[in-house]
């Protein structure tokens, strides 16, 4: 069964919040212009969640029963023709009643639950503690502490002592993110118990509606933004416009997990690593994560030979475990490359006299150089071809 409970992303895999099909203003002559919910009752009905009543009314002050709650959040999520999976009967509703559909669905999405066995109670109303529940397990809200909640309560509510403290940590979540219908004149009562009217209920929708836009927009930059971070700069990488290119011949730094070597490691065996820090370019972007894994496939060795040469590895790297595939970096690593030296005087003689075969340890830094360069798109993270 679908749950949409702390699932805000979800939202955005099934469905938009509010139905894009809105149909034009309605007007109500009950609603004039300076209504302290007008706006709000406007944004409901325009996108066709709460309707009005054939006289030309929306009736603000009817409390919200537990059909017509099932009906306007089904509607608000956009989930009108979900499956429905789980089948209930019920002695006080059934599917000759108007609203049995959506009663269903809402069950179905574990937006309500029965009143008891065999009942579902159509027209009890709902409290405001209901709908603050709700809401605030919808959203993935950022988690506070008891005593945050108490303080955000006690600064905007005359009637804190009446909260109960079951709901203190619920109420003060909801209170932060501004979530809280605040009809005039008990701006400062919280009315926890107290049945929720059309016109809270449009406010309450219409409140849900701009944190979802504010996430929605939030991801799109962060889809669309480079990422920034520290690490170690990738000499000479060059940037055209969200692609930025690591050169051929470029030495980057990698852990290796198990051991290697020039001397006595066959072509195909098969080793993990992964980069020593990041790989930034010199504006800080992130190329390669620290946090990827490779899985390394020796390609060919050289061996030492005294006077002649040092030892050289070839192999190509493929990156697992991380959200951007990328794979065969083809890179090699030698003597020289491997290890950094701060003697002048053993770097010199690493020139004259060769004859050192390479190997890496578990746990030690090497040094590659790049075959080929590879280019990062900036933006996705993704190394392309």
């Amino acid at each position: 069964m679908k749950k949409f409970t702390h699932k805000i992303a979800l939202l955005f895999t099934i469905g938009l919040l509010f139905n894009i099909n809105a149909v034009s203003a309605m007007q109500f002559s009950d609603i004039p212009h300076g209504f302290w919910a007008y706006k709000e009752i406007k944004t409901v009905t325009d996108a066709g969640i709460i309707s009005g009543y054939p006289d030309d009314k929306f009736l603000p002050d009817k409390k919200i029963t537990r059909r017509e709650y099932a009906v306007m959040i089904v509607k608000a999520l956009n989930q009108e023709e979900i499956p429905i999976e789980n089948m209930y009967v019920f002695e006080d509703i059934d599917v000759k009643n108007w609203a049995w559909g959506y009663v269903l669905r809402a069950l179905n999405l574990d937006i309500l639950k029965p009143c008891s066995e065999g009942y579902f109670c159509p027209d009890d109303y709902v409290t405001r503690s209901e709908m603050i529940t709700f809401l605030v397990n919808l959203l993935k809200t950022e988690d506070i502490s008891k005593k945050e909640a108490v303080e955000a309560l006690q600064n905007a509510y005359d009637d804190f002592e009446d909260i109960p403290d079951w709901f203190k940590t619920t109420a003060g979540k909801a209170e932060v993110l501004n979530l809280i219908a605040k009809e005039p004149p008990r701006v400062r009562y919280l009315d926890y118990d107290k049945y929720i009217t059309r016109a809270q209920m449009a406010v309450f929708l219409a409140n849900l509606k701009r944190e979802i836009d504010s996430y929605e927009k939030a991801k799109i930059e962060e889809a669309t933004t480079p990422k920034i971070a520290r690490g170690i700069i990738a000499s000479n990488a060059a940037r055209d416009g969200d692609v930025v290119t690591i050169p051929a011949k470029s030495v980057l730094p990698i852990m290796i997990a198990g051991q290697i070597s020039s001397d006595d490691t066959p072509a195909g065996q098969m080793f993990r690593a992964r980069f020593a820090n990041n790989i930034v370019d010199d504006e800080h972007h992130l190329l390669l994560s620290k946090d990827i894994i490779l899985i390394g496939k020796v390609l060919d060795s050289v061996d030492a030979k005294p006077f002649i040469r040092n030892g050289e590895l070839m192999f190509e790297l493929s990156a697992v475990n991380n959200n951007n595939i990328f794979t065969r970096i083809f890179a090699f690593a030698e003597y020289e490359a491997s290890f950094v030296e701060g003697n002048k005087f053993t770097k010199a003689a690493k020139a004259v006299w060769k004859g050192r075969d390479f190997t890496a340890k578990d746990g030690q830094i090497i040094y590659i150089k790049l075959f080929k360069p590879i280019r990062v798109n900036i933006v996705t993270g993704e190394v392309l071809d």
